[in-house]
């Protein structure tokens, strides 16, 4: 079965995550307007801190990351 997500941020990463949880054999597809699927809040005010001045340093999952 395929299933698509629209939008990729929080809420429609945690439903692609556990539908996959539940269920290996899903063809599942987020659609978002971002290069970047998700992002967490909470690494934010250090880069805004200029604590990890590098955006990418905060990135931890790409679109690649979720294909296998």
């Amino acid at each position: 079965m395929k299933v698509l997500i629209i939008g990729g941020v929080a809420a429609g990463t945690k439903v692609a995550a556990k539908l996959k949880r539940e269920n290996r054999d899903l063809e599942v597809t987020i659609l978002t307007e971002s290069k970047d699927i998700s992002y967490a809040g909470c690494g934010l005010p250090y880069y805004v801190g200029n604590v990890i001045p590098d955006k990418d340093k905060l990135i931890v999952n790409t679109p690649k990351s979720f294909l296998n």
